[in-house]
């Protein structure tokens, strides 16, 4: 089942707590709160479950307040690669692990594997491949940084840029974070 950020947020989040019950997402509507629910559960990727007052509730029953608890299946659904954890910044140098995959044979894929040459790829090598406008294409650079990819933005002296994917930040002077894009 494809999963978006807001139906694997709650479950990453709910997989870290020592009960395992997930928390209703900030800013989510109580229609949407109840659409979520009826989609993780009928994907079998959490349980309803009576819970105490002090725990995160997702609705009442006659017996009382009831949460929702991830399954063994939301847990393994979390840990592949389509869902893996998104990275989170320790600082504004280094980036955490574990970097989240896009789908094999997706367009995001397809520019990870343009990074990925020793020779990297320019914007237009980029726009080129996806079709994409030349503000998408860096959109899309900065959430592939987001993401945890360590990304660097070469000049050459003809002014054209080349980005890479690096497993450490480049030394160089004439290498710079791709924030600056």
């Amino acid at each position: 089942m494809p999963l978006s950020e807001t139906h694997i947020s709650p479950l990453r989040a709910a997989a870290e707590r020592e009960d395992r019950l997930l928390t209703c997402p900030d800013g989510v509507s109580t229609r949407a709160a109840r659409a979520l629910a009826t989609k993780l559960i009928r994907a079998d990727l959490v349980t309803q479950v009576e819970v105490t007052a002090d725990q995160p509730s997702w609705g009442e029953t006659a017996s009382g307040p009831v949460g929702l608890r991830i399954t063994s299946a939301g847990l393994a659904e979390i840990s592949s690669g389509a869902a893996a954890p998104a990275a989170s910044l320790e600082s504004n140098d280094q980036v955490a692990d574990p970097v989240s995959e896009p789908r094999a044979g997706s367009t995001l894929a397809l520019v990870l594997s343009l990074l990925r040459r020793d020779e990297g790829a320019t914007l237009l090598d980029l726009i080129g491949a996806t079709g994409w406008l030349p503000h998408s294409t860096r959109a899309a650079l900065t959430g592939l940084r987001k993401r945890g990819y360590s990304l660097t933005r070469t000049t050459a002296a003809e002014g054209h840029s080349t980005y890479r994917l690096s497993a450490e930040r480049a030394a160089s002077a004439t290498a710079t974070d791709i924030t600056a894009v």
